[in-house]
């Protein structure tokens, strides 16, 4: 560069070896990055300083500027934005305006002199004669403000944190004027006044226990949560401060912002180590938009911080429902208003899509209607006893499907059931239900539902044929103090379909048949009343609504509902049984499985896998997979109850049978879930007496059928496993 002076060369196209370019160490570029720290102008040019300055700008493997790589090889060096430089003591210069570009060319440089690399159709020439243009400030501010025009308001756009960290700097350059930061740059107030706050909503991050989590490209999330009104008012942000009154909060999102660990404690307590438990919940700026929407809904957030699924707490939300709901009806009028204004300009086609938009609203109403009536209170139905001690210790069908007199005694955690087709096994299970939801109509009328392998309300025509002419079970429930011994621990159900109507039913024309349901628990009536008709909703009167436990009948024939799964899926999160059902996938089914969620309104399970850019849904999965999660997930959804599972080996390949059964005694004691289940498969028998966990909490049952009707032989578990070692024993042979 020639040796005018300085005043004489401002402005002026130059050139200067490579070797006298020096990289600016604080240049707004790089403050984002973790390991930045401000150096003082005597130390710019010290060589380790420079060297930690190039590694920044480059990236990691030259990520930063690959793009640059690729662009000076093809197509040489095109001088069109100048290099910025200011002159500095020996013949050194301070690269204001284009390090990126000088790191990229020393970076070549240094290949092409070491390594001999191809330059393409750069000339190596370039390398002692770089063009530059000579620059000198009058103050810090006015070099802020140039940087700012670049890079802020200009076409060269910084990353948005690194723009946000020039803004507030220059407001200092300018005594805290606001206005005049945004007249020397030419933006808005709203941004720089957004940028500045976010900026210290991003400090108190750093500040708090996960400050040391921060990343660069979290800043546009919260830049987005300071956006949001609903999500300021929730934090108690003080836009005169910058600063969240409710702190509580403020740590809240900070802790969803942030991956969840968990410390895994010794005795007493002593700390032996740490292990990363979860993603962050909030990682992009729609995840902090839907956050938004459930913000106000307490029960929805305690469902986040439960969950740690951002998804499960926006299913969870009723204010949500209700939002969309009105939003819905919004629209509705709105269309409808607009529709009424033009009335006259209506062609006949226009009145055809009306009387079909007038059908869809009806068909809504009689959906509503269509509800059964029920008198006697509208609570829900819940358990006799919340924590129940024990299940079932005994069983009779005294009447149902064909099973008469058939008694289960010595009945134990574990209950397998076989026997020859046709033999009533599945009826059993039927029959276990029903015992056990009481009063309740509507587990018969799934049943015959379920039986049918309907979805929908069946025929009623068709449903009073198939509802059986009585019903008689009974059974020994749990431990409960009474004063009476007999009927202490007693359930029953009696069930009558009765095809004369009674003076009470009005319309007898459409009447069809009533249902005279009768339970009694520990000496607890309860009876409910049902009438059906061919043309409308049946009509249901009770007294009383309590079940015996909570509990689930599954089989591989029919869809299970998904409302059940949507909260047994719920109940075991809160549980923790969710994830070692994900575990046992991950270890013999799919190890490149990460997780299943539940994903939307529809209760559809979506599965996290390494292999899928986008998460499919559950059903593009084996049937053997589906099976072994929905039964996982049903477990905590009668916790304390019954699980009856029909048909366990369906589906689930032989070699999974030993880990499987073994992982359903596991959440059976775990949950305190007694469990029923038929089988056809004599490998299902051997492995739950083979698997090595308490034999002793199994009992079998083989239902045989004579000219007598169907009768039972029971053995324990120990006995099975005995006999199963001298004889090689099937249960299902047994006549």
């Amino acid at each position: 560069m020639s040796d005018e002076p300085a005043e004489q060369l401002r402005g002026k196209r130059q050139t200067v070896s490579l070797a006298r370019l020096y990289l600016d160490p604080n240049n707004y570029r790089i403050v984002d990055n973790p390991d930045y720290r401000s150096v003082a102008s005597a130390d710019v040019f010290n060589p380790d300083v420079q060297r930690r300055t190039t590694r920044f700008v480059l990236g990691r493997s030259q990520e930063h500027v690959r793009d640059l790589i690729a662009s000076i090889k093809e197509n040489g060096w095109l001088d069109i934005d100048p290099i910025l430089v200011e002159r500095r003591d020996g013949g050194r210069y301070l690269v204001l305006e284009g390090n990126r570009r000088v790191a990229t060319l020393k970076h070549l440089q240094g290949r092409y002199e070491l390594d001999s690399i191809d330059l393409g159709r750069l000339d190596p020439a370039l390398f002692s004669k770089v063009p530059v243009v000579f620059h000198e400030f009058a103050d810090e501010r006015q070099r802020m403000v140039m940087m700012g025009l670049h890079h802020i308001t200009g076409k060269r756009r910084w990353p948005a944190v690194n723009r946000a960290m020039a803004m507030r700097r220059l407001q200092q350059h300018f005594k805290g004027d606001a206005d005049a930061v945004c007249n020397a740059l030419g933006i808005h107030k709203r941004e720089f006044n957004l940028s500045v706050r976010t900026l210290a909503l991003v400090q108190a991050y750093k500040e708090s226990d996960y400050g040391d989590q921060f990343r660069a490209d979290q800043y546009n999330l919260f830049r987005e949560v300071l956006s949001s009104p609903s999500m300021r008012d929730w934090l108690g942000w003080d836009h005169a401060t910058c600063t969240a009154a409710k702190e509580t909060n403020l740590d809240r999102l900070f802790h969803w912002m942030s991956p969840a660990v968990e410390t895994d404690a010794g005795e007493e307590d002593e700390v032996i180590g740490v292990q990363e438990e979860s993603s962050p919940v909030i990682t992009t700026q729609g995840h902090v938009r839907e956050l938004a929407k459930i913000i106000d809904d307490p029960e929805a957030v305690k469902r986040l911080e439960e969950t740690r699924s951002l998804q499960e707490a926006t299913l969870s939300s009723s204010l949500l429902v209700k939002s969309e709901i009105d939003r819905a009806f919004g629209s509705c009028d709105t269309g409808i208003q607009k529709l009424s204004t033009r009335v006259g300009e209506l062609a006949p086609e226009d009145l055809d899509r009306v009387d079909q938009l007038v059908g869809k609203l009806q068909g809504l109403a009689l959906a509503r209607r269509r509800r059964p009536f029920m008198s006697g209170g509208r609570l829900p139905w819940e358990p006799f006893n919340e924590f129940t001690q024990s299940q079932f210790s005994d069983a009779r069908v005294q009447r149902y499907r064909g099973l008469d007199g058939l008694a289960l005694d010595g009945l134990k955690r574990i209950n397998l059931i076989a026997g020859v087709n046709n033999a009533g096994k599945t009826s059993l299970l039927e029959a276990i239900y029903l015992l056990i939801r009481q009063n309740d109509e509507a587990a018969l009328l799934d049943v015959i539902r379920w039986r049918g392998r309907l979805e929908g309300e069946p025929d009623p025509l068709w449903l009073v044929e198939q509802i059986p002419p009585a019903i008689r079970i009974a059974g020994r429930f749990d431990e409960v103090n009474s004063s009476d011994e007999v009927s202490g621990n007693y359930a029953s159900l009696d069930v009558q379909r009765e095809n004369e109507p009674g003076e009470d039913i009005e319309d007898q024309t459409t009447f069809l048949a009533r249902l005279a349901i009768e339970s009694s628990y520990a000496g607890h009536a309860q009876n409910t009343d049902v009438a059906l008709f061919s043309d409308r909703p049946r009509r249901t009167s009770f007294q009383g609504r309590h079940w015996l436990c909570r509990s689930a009948l599954t089989s591989p024939f029919w869809v299970n509902r998904a409302d059940a799964l949507s909260e047994s899926n719920k109940a075991a999160l809160e549980a923790g049984t969710k994830a070692k059902v994900i575990d046992f996938i991950k270890e013999h089914l799919d190890a490149r499985m990460t997780n299943i969620e539940l994903a939307d309104k529809f209760n559809r399970f979506l599965v996290s896998h390494q292999d899928f850019d986008r998460a499919p849904d559950l059903s593009s999965f084996g049937d053997g997979l589906r099976r072994i999660f929905e039964v996982g997930l049903l477990f905590a959804g009668v916790r304390g109850g019954v699980l009856l599972i029909d048909e366990f080996e369906n589906a689930i390949h032989t070699a999974l049978l030993v880990p499987f059964t073994r992982m359903v005694q596991e959440l059976a004691v775990e949950l305190n879930v007694q469990v029923f289940l038929t089988t056809h498969s004599k490998e299902t028998l051997d492995a739950f007496i083979g698997n090595g966990y308490n034999t002793e909490d199994i009992a079998g049952y083989a239902i045989c059928r004579g000219d007598d009707g169907a009768g039972v032989r029971r053995f324990g578990g120990c006995q099975l496993q005995r006999l199963h070692r001298a004889l090689d024993f099937d249960l299902r042979g047994i006549q």
